[in-house]
């Protein structure tokens, strides 16, 4: 796994990747080994043949193609290997971009970061009532906040306080969103929430994810960069040389990657032709 934080730098290799690419040296070296014994028996064969009684050459004609072919596939898949490897390199780029940013995600998981969070929620017609549950990780209700109940997007602030009170540690939480309309039905409502995001983490399960919360383990959310509805510019946490340092690099591992892809196609479209008499 790959971390970046804002404390910690932590890097080591994916089991996934290292595999893959162990299986393709391993197929080159077999491959290469039997190649070359299936020649030296071609030859030697070629070699001591009656020439008045010369042998069906189709035959290795057809397993000297079969070769050819592996050979192709097992370069095809070292290719792809190296497009994922890419593929991880500029995601996790493009992640390093989001560190220290306040991020907007879609969802009803709720980071209390400095005590205080924040969360919008959309109703798609006027409610009766409208109240907003907020749960600690364990699903316990800790709080139920009045919120408005008209048409339309609304924000909504929480202190990080429970219902007597007291005020909560930070960490991860949830929120669900109680509309009622006026005939006593229940309204279904959209919701995001913000926090800062704090690590950017990079492995073969999950690929590239984003980390908000505490820094406790355990009490974090973590969420895949597709969640993320907006980002806000925290320019006291990430200055624009850095942002552009991380786009640079996202950038030329993103040229790469269409390079090697344009190389795994011309790859696949060639073939080899060997004809014995």
């Amino acid at each position: 796994m790959t971390t970046v934080g804002t404390t910690s730098n932590t890097n080591t290799s994916s089991t996934a990747a290292t595999a893959a690419a162990t299986g393709s040296a391993a197929g080159k070296a077999t491959l290469g080994s039997n190649f070359n014994t299936f020649l030296t028996m071609l030859t030697t064969q070629l070699k001591h043949q009656d020439p008045l009684s010369p042998m069906d050459s189709t035959q290795f004609t057809n397993q000297l193609v079969q070769f050819s072919s592996v050979e192709q596939q097992i370069n095809a898949n070292s290719n792809l290997e190296k497009l994922i490897k890419l593929q991880q390199t500029a995601q996790t780029s493009q992640g390093i971009s989001y560190l220290g940013q306040t991020v907007e995600v879609a969802g009803t998981d709720l980071p209390l970061q400095d005590g205080a969070a924040s969360l919008t929620y959309t109703l798609p017609k006027e409610a009766r009532d409208v109240k907003i549950v907020v749960k600690d990780s364990s699903g316990k209700q800790v709080n139920s906040i009045t919120g408005e109940t008209a048409t339309g997007a609304h924000s909504l602030s929480w202190d990080g306080k429970d219902s007597s009170g007291t005020q909560l540690s930070d960490g991860r939480y949830s929120f669900q969103v109680v509309a009622t309309a006026a005939d006593g039905t229940a309204i279904t409502t959209t919701s995001t929430s913000f926090g800062k995001v704090t690590k950017v983490t990079n492995d073969a399960t999950n690929g590239t994810t984003l980390v908000m919360g505490a820094g406790t383990k355990g009490n974090d959310i973590t969420l895949t960069m597709d969640k993320v509805v907006s980002v806000k510019d925290n320019s006291s946490s990430i200055n624009n040389a850095q942002l552009a340092a991380a786009n640079a690099q996202y950038q030329a591992a993103l040229a790469q990657l269409q390079a090697l892809q344009g190389n795994s196609s011309n790859t696949g479209s060639s073939g080899t032709s060997s004809t014995t008499k």
